[in-house]
This record gives structure tokens, C-alpha cells and sequence, in this order.
């Protein structure tokens, strides 16, 4: 829920989109007159519409603890869209240098620089905020210990523990961070696999789509705060699986030229119409379901519902195909919502749950005081804290991206020169045999 590295479907505003985007988010502006993915350019700028995805999901996550909409479990639907977008983005990002990295057939200690600078940008994307927020909780009085992240003992706070994911103390909403982190080193290694089955990559996808959709389907996902990571794994392997089928669809429109033509953009529309009723139905707990007559059974408890494989594959339509889902999601305040997220998502309870504004009984002024509020305060959290963080890692990633350049010359240089040394030694070889020789 906290990574912002996104790229595709967007209409640059202005002149020179790289005066207002970090020069490390490079990705691919799909043609506005004929929405061909076939037809695209490389520019400096963001996937407005995923940013909009995330902005809107926070906005679920805060909509559900200010105490509206508690029926529906929009707080867990906004969770499990972090978890898909996350896994997605990243190893979309993964797989594309990685698959550069095999181009160029990089050594090891390339491929080793490369995964630095990728588990550095992850882990100080998100880890400098976390530790000032945990420290900050372990400087508080009980009192806002359990007011605010539902501790409940103050014995049952231990900052080392907090600082390191201990299970036992990921206290309330600081439960998804681990989860995400954990998944971070399992990511590479599923890119590398999908890479190294080559034309073959679809064969593992078959049973994999199987354990995620009976996984979700018949795991209950309900005691958040202290399920490991194989709870949640069908989750981010959902969305890593469509960024998979993005970048191979996306490879084999280039290298053949494909044309999207009607036929081709109708049938999309339908099938991605048709993840979009069955995503709404499922969040809302009925629509279809019940207008067809099959309705759902009611919930017995608190759990996430099983949202991630139709999430994941709208985000590979709209990739393809961008459409009006799109140009919605890329509205700026979805938008800015999506860039602050991450401090919106740790920070927002000390809004919520401050008794002025937890105790207000007013509908429309409880709802603007607990949206501006959480807005500003996570602004100055985004601008002090994590946007300094962001450049600090731009830094690194420049560095290591040096580091990179140098091995990856330095190698074939060798290579030259002994290539050449070779080539010298035959030619005096050949000198000195046609000298020796009596015609």
C-alpha cells in the first residue's frame, strides 16, 4: 500500500511532463487517437489511473474506521487492492530489467547491483515512516497506545519487536507492512522462474490460478494481526501473475505489430464488463448475485473477500485497452490520495480516533473534518518524511545503476583485450610461418 513506481495510460498535461515527475518513473503513453498499446512512446511520467487505484483503496480503508459503510468490509476490499497493485507494479517493474538484464546477458555482480537497488527502493520507500511511527507510539502514554492502535496491555508493545515485524506485535493496521516486505524477496524469484520457463511461462499458470482461486474461495482470511504470509499468497501471486500476462501480451503486440481492431476492442469491453459486475457484486455483497437469484451467503464474521484475481486482470485490460475506467481513476484527487497513501494508511487513526472528532454526531461534518484532517496530515507527513526518503533513494538508485554501467563495461573490455591479445599472437604466428616458408 505504499509504493508509488507506476507507468502506463496517461494523457501528458503540459509541455515537458519531466519538470513534474521523478526521473526514475519511466514508462509508455498509449497513443489518444487510437488507444493502440502497439502505437506508444517512452516518457517521464506515471500509470495516472493505478495511482487513482490507490488513492481510491485508502479511501475505502479510512471510509470504513471513521465508522461508515462498516457492513460492507471496506477496509479489508481496500487492503487486498494494495496487496494486488503492489505485487503487480513491482514485478511488472522486475520482470522488464530483468529481461534487459538477459539481453545483455549481465554478470553476477550486475544481477547482484540490480537486486540492491531493488530491495533498497522497497525497503526505504516505506520503513523511515514506519520507524518514526513506531518510536513515536513507544514514547506515547498508554493511554494513546490504545486509543489509537488498540494496544491493549503495555507490556504488549515492545519497540524492538515492532521495529523487526515481530508477529506478536503488529499492532492494528501496522499488520500488512511485514506481509508486503516478506513478499518482496519472494517476488524475484517468481520473475526469474516465469523468465526461464521462455515460451513455456504459461504452463506454471495453470495450477498456480487454480491454488489462488480455491484459496480464495475457501481460506478465511479473518485474524489479520497475526496471519502469516501464506494467508495472504494467492493474493500478490494474483497480481504478479497478471503483470506476467501484461508484459508477454505487451512483447508480443510489439514484435508482431498486432492491430486491435473492433472485434478485438468489443470483446475486451465485454469481458472486462463483466470483472467489473462480478468485482462490484462481490464487495457489495450482492448486485448480481442477488438480482440473478444466487445470493450470497451473510457473513459470520470479519474477513477479506476474494476480490484479487478480477482486480488483477482489470488492471491488464486497461493496460492493453485504456477505456473510461481509466480516465476515472485518473482524476487528480484520486490521484493525490494515491501519492500520499502510505502516510494516509499509518496515520489516518490519529484522526479517526480522536474523541472530538470520533465523537461527533453530525454525518456531513464528521465525514469533511475526518477527510481533511487525515489530507493534511498526511501531506506533511508525505513532504517531511517520505518525499526526502524518495530522494535519498533516487541517490542509491543512482549510484547503484553506476555501479551496474562499470561491471557490465568493465567485463567485455576484458573481453576485448584478450580477444585481441589472441588475435595479435596469431597473426605474428602466421607472419612467422609464411617467413619460414621456401616459396
Amino acid at each position: 500500500m505504499q509504493e508509488s513506481d507506476t507507468g502506463l495510460r496517461i494523457q501528458t498535461k503540459g509541455d515537458d511532463p519531466r519538470q513534474r515527475h521523478p526521473k526514475s518513473e519511466v514508462v509508455r503513453v498509449v497513443s489518444p487517437a487510437t488507444h493502440d498499446i502497439s502505437q506508444v512512446s517512452v516518457a517521464t511520467t506515471k500509470i495516472l489511473f493505478l495511482d487513482g487505484v490507490r488513492g481510491t483503496a485508502v479511501k475505502f480503508i479510512v471510509t470504513e474506521h471513521a465508522g461508515y459503510m462498516r457492513d460492507l468490509f471496506m477496509g479489508a476490499v481496500g487492503v487486498d487492492a494494495f496487496f494486488v497493485l503492489s505485487s503487480f507494479l513491482l514485478t511488472m517493474i522486475f520482470m522488464k530489467k530483468s529481461i534487459k538484464l538477459f539481453e545483455e546477458q549481465a554478470s553476477y555482480r550486475k544481477w547482484g547491483w540490480t537486486l540492491a537497488d531493488y530491495f533498497s527502493k522497497r525497503f526505504l520507500r516505506v520503513y523511515p515512516l514506519y520507524a518514526l511511527l513506531s518510536i513515536a507510539l513507544w514514547l506515547m502514554p498508554f493511554e494513546y497506545k490504545n486509543r489509537y492502535y488498540r494496544i491493549t496491555k503495555p507490556e504488549d508493545f515492545n519497540l524492538f519487536q515492532t521495529l523487526t515485524f515481530h508477529p506478536e506485535h503488529r499492532h492494528y493496521i501496522l499488520w500488512t507492512l511485514p506481509l508486503e516486505i516478506a513478499y518482496y524477496f519472494v517476488l524475484p524469484g517468481f520473475v526469474l522462474v516465469a523468465l526461464k520457463l521462455g515460451r513455456f511461462w504459461w504452463v506454471m499458470f495453470i495450477p498456480l490460478y487454480a491454488w489462488v482461486i480455491h484459496g480464495g474461495l475457501y481460506t478465511i482470511r479473518d485474524n489479520f494481526h497475526r496471519q502469516p504470509l501464506s494467508k495472504h499468497l494467492p493474493t500478490f501471486v494474483a497480481g504478479s501473475m497478471a503483470a506476467v500476462i501484461f508484459v508477454k501480451l505487451e512483447a508480443w503486440v510489439k514484435s508482431t505489430g498486432f492491430k486491435f481492431g473492433t472485434l478485438h476492442i468489443v470483446g475486451l469491453r465485454v469481458v472486462e464488463t463483466a470483472l467489473i459486475a462480478v468485482y462490484l457484486s462481490v464487495v457489495f455483497r450482492g448486485l448480481f448475485f442477488n438480482w440473478l437469484g444466487v445470493p450470497l451467503p451473510r457473513p459470520t464474521r470479519y474477513s477479506m473477500p476474494f476480490t484479487s484475481v478480477n482486480l488483477s486482470l482489470l488492471f491488464v485490460v486497461e493496460m492493453i485497452q485504456p477505456s473510461s475506467v481509466s480516465l476515472i481513476f485518473e482524476w487528480a484527487g484520486l490521484r493525490y490520495l494515491g501519492k500520499i497513501s502510505f502516510s494516509v494508511y499509518v496515520l489516518h487513526v490519529f484522526v479517526v480516533f480522536t474523541p472530538p472528532i470520533q465523537e461527533q454526531t453530525n454525518y456531513y461534518d464528521k465525514m469533511f473534518a475526518v477527510f481533511g484532517l487525515v489530507v493534511l496530515l498526511a501531506t506533511a507527513s508525505y513532504y517531511l518524511i517520505e518525499y526526502p526518503s524518495q530522494l535519498l533513494v533516487q541517490r542509491l538508485a543512482s549510484r547503484f545503476a553506476e555501479q551496474a554501467a562499470w561491471e557490465h563495461q568493465r567485463i567485455p573490455n576484458e573481453g576485448d583485450t584478450d580477444s585481441g591479445e589472441l588475435d595479435a599472437a596469431r597473426s605474428s604466428v602466421d607472419l612467422l610461418v609464411n617467413h619460414n616458408k621456401p616459396w
